[in-house]
């Protein structure tokens, strides 16, 4: 897929409308550049739950680990708000 874009004064420069659906780039999305052969090369970073989701475990966690999780987040963050 094929597209053309103008640098902007300020550096910037707008990806093709066909390009951003065909790989899903949203607006905010990280992206990370990179050169090679004299070209530049954009790759989507992925976020912390993407990256997450791709790991395979043979642990399950149960309801009670679940409901633990919750708790102590819960308990940070209003720890955080007291401070």
């Amino acid at each position: 897929m094929d597209g053309l874009s103008t640098i902007t004064q300020k550096g910037q420069v707008v990806i093709p409308q066909s390009i951003r659906n065909l790989l899903q780039l949203k607006p905010a999305t990280r992206v990370y550049f990179e050169v090679k052969y004299n070209a530049v090369v954009m790759h989507p970073v992925l976020s912390i739950d993407q990256a997450l989701g791709m790991i395979k475990t043979r642990k399950r966690a149960s309801q009670a680990d679940y409901d633990k999780a919750i708790r102590e987040g819960m308990a940070k963050r209003f720890k955080k708000t007291l401070i």
